[in-house]
């Protein structure tokens, strides 16, 4: 099997347009290693592709000033802003299979490690992309979204990833339909009683082991580039 370790880099907190452009740029190289970008934004709404317009916030409501950016992923409205950690997975998937949905399953069990170690324990919801928290048939509530996930491909390589909620402030949640489902209840690493609340850049040192760990065990290389082509 050929080796191909995915590169892990903190941006620290930095503007989506301008992490967007990143993502561009590495995905133009076409011999670029895999890599995962970690980062927090500043305030904003994003869509994917196909995303419902009546799922974005009202343009007079308290948000309506956040700005909207329509991606190329899957899935519809979420939010992105400081108090989350954001994880961009940029992967040739070309070497590891081409197949999207378990690179989908691979970061949501990143996520799941990742709150694992800090006491929380995040699920996966039937039908449902995304990690959650209280799921189950003996819940006592109903399961709360902890963290976002959706990607895209170009050129055959990976791009975005997944949004875990570590300190944000919710409210921003409630003025769009978060991933288009009607009544979904959004949570935080704070909101879950972790005490003391980590910082965005204290998760993202977790996430930098977690999050490639399970991409390694679940879309592990298959071989070189030339070979999958």
């Amino acid at each position: 099997m050929t080796e191909r370790a995915i590169e892990v880099s903190w941006l620290g907190r930095i503007g989506f347009d301008e992490a967007l452009r990143l993502q561009e740029e590495i995905v133009a190289e076409g011999s670029a290693p895999d890599r995962l970008l970690l980062l927090e934004h500043d305030a904003v709404f994003t869509t994917g592709r196909g995303g419902d317009p009546g799922n974005r916030p009202e343009p007079t409501g308290p948000f309506g000033r956040v700005p909207v950016r329509r991606v190329g992923r899957g899935g519809e409205a979420t939010y992105h802003g400081p108090g989350q950690l954001v994880g961009y997975a940029l992967l040739d998937l070309r070497a590891r299979g081409g197949d999207v949905h378990r690179l989908l399953r691979a970061l949501e069990q990143g996520v799941i490690d990742l709150l694992r170690s800090r006491g929380i324990e995040g699920v996966r919801v039937p039908g449902r992309t995304g990690v959650w928290i209280g799921a189950g048939p003996n819940a006592a509530q109903p399961p709360r979204k902890i963290a976002a996930i959706g990607v895209g491909v170009r050129r055959g390589r990976s791009m975005h990833g997944f949004a875990l909620n570590v300190s944000p402030d919710l409210d921003a949640f409630a003025a769009i339909v978060p991933c288009g489902i009607e009544g979904v209840v959004t949570t935080s690493i704070a909101s879950e009683g972790l005490r003391p609340v980590p910082s965005v850049g204290e998760i993202a040192r977790d996430a930098a082991s977690t999050v490639p760990n399970a991409i390694e065990e679940l879309l592990p290389v298959i071989g070189s580039t030339e070979e999958a082509r």
